[in-house]
C-alpha cells in the first residue's frame, strides 16, 4: 500500500529524513516513535505531499506519489492532526462533508455518510450536527476531526499526534474507539505519536526513528523483546519493558483450558490485557482468575504461576 526507498528530506542545511525505506501492508497500523525532531510528522507528511521529498521515492500502490496531483492525492488519504484542524465558522455537519463536497459527491450521498461517520463514533446528529467546534469538548473535536478524515472511506489514514492533546481518560476512551474503528474499516494507517504506551496499545508495526533514520522496525512484541540497542530499549521503557509486554498481551492468547477443579471467584474477560489481569490479581489477593466471555461464562482459567513459568520458557 505505501512504500518509502531511500527517502531524504532537507531543510536547508539540515537533514530532516535520511534514506529512509519502509513498507506498510495493506489494513496495517504502523505507528511512527520517537523522541521530538527525529523526522516522525516530516516522513508522515512527505507520504501526501504535504512535504515534498527531495531524494528517493514514495509510492501508493506501486505507484510513485508525484504522479498524482496533489489535491487529488490528498483527497484520497485520510488525514487527521492534533489541533483538528477544524474550520472554526462551520458546523459539525459541514466540517465533516468537506472531502466528499469536494468531490462533488450529490447532496443526499454526503449527508448520508456524515450520519453515518457520526453515529460510527458516537455523536448523536440531533445533538452534534449544528454545533460549532469550540462548543465541543476535547474529545469530541478530536472525534469529528477523525470522522472527517474517513469522510470520503480513503484506504489510507495519517494521524499525526491525534490525541496528544487531550486528557488521560479521554485519550484512553479514543486509542479504544480506533482500535475497534481499525477492526470494522481495515485501513492503512500511519501513527505519528511520543507516546510509547499509545504505540504499543495500536500499532500493528512500530517503527523507531532517531535523528531522521529508522533505528528499528517490527512487531511490538519483537522490538520489547529484542531492542536494537541501548536507545530503542530506554524508548521502550528500559527496565520496564516486560511490564509493557503484558499491556500488549490479551488473557485469551494466555489462559488455560477449563480444569475440573474449583474456579476462583476472582474474574477478568478474555478480551483484557495480562496487565489488566495483573491488576486484578494483585487487587484480590488471587494467583488465578477465571476468564469469562461476553456472557460472563467461564470459558477457561489465568495462573499467575504459568504466566511466569511460560514467560521463562520464550
Amino acid at each position: 500500500m505505501i512504500e518509502l526507498r531511500d527517502v531524504t528530506k532537507r531543510f536547508g542545511t539540515e537533514t530532516a529524513v535520511d534514506a529512509i525505506s519502509l513498507r506498510v501492508a495493506p489494513g496495517e497500523l504502523c505507528a511512527l516513535v520517537g523522541t521530538s525532531g527525529c523526522g516522525k510528522s516530516t516522513t508522515l507528511r512527505m507520504i501526501n505531499r504535504l512535504i515534498e521529498h527531495d531524494d528517493g521515492r514514495i509510492l501508493i500502490d506501486g505507484r510513485p506519489v508525484r504522479e498524482f496531483d496533489e489535491q487529488v492525492l490528498r483527497r484520497r488519504i485520510g488525514y487527521a492532526i492534533q489541533s483538528t484542524g477544524l474550520f472554526p465558522h462551520w458546523t459539525v455537519a459541514r466540517n465533516i462533508g468537506l472531502v466528499p463536497r469536494l468531490l462533488k459527491w450529490p447532496k443526499p450521498r454526503v449527508e448520508a455518510r456524515v450520519e453515518e461517520l457520526m453515529t460510527l463514533l458516537g455523536l448523536s446528529r440531533e445533538q452534534f450536527a449544528g454545533k460549532y467546534p469550540h462548543q465541543l469538548s476535547g474529545g469530541q473535536a478530536q472525534r469529528v476531526g477523525v470522522a472527517r478524515a474517513l469522510a470520503a472511506d480513503p484506504d489510507i489514514l495519517l494521524m499525526d499526534e491525534p490525541f496528544g492533546a487531550l486528557d488521560p481518560i479521554t485519550r484512553e476512551t479514543l486509542q479504544a474507539e480506533l482500535r475497534q474503528l481499525q477492526s470494522r474499516l481495515n485501513k492503512t494507517i500511519v501513527f505519528v505519536t511520543h507516546d510509547m504506551d499509545e504505540a504499543l496499545a495500536l500499532a500493528d508495526r512500530l517503527v523507531v526513528m532517531r535523528a531522521g533514520r529508522i533505528v528499528q522496525q517490527g512487531t511490538p512484541l519483537e522490538l520489547l523483546r529484542e531492542p536494537a540497542d541501548e536507545f530503542v530499549a530506554s524508548l521502550l521503557g528500559g527496565d520496564d519493558r516486560g511490564l509493557k509486554e503484558t499491556a500488549i498481551i490479551r488473557v485469551a492468547e494466555r489462559m488455560l483450558p477449563l480444569s475440573p477443579r474449583l474456579l476462583p471467584q476472582a474474574r477478568v474477560h478474555r478480551d483484557a490485557t495480562l496487565r489488566q489481569a495483573l491488576a486484578v490479581m494483585f487487587r484480590e489477593h488471587a494467583d488465578r482468575l477465571a476468564v469469562v466471555d461476553d456472557q460472563d461464562m467461564a470459558v477457561g482459567e489465568l495462573s499467575l504461576r504459568r504466566l511466569v513459568e511460560n514467560r521463562r520458557e520464550e
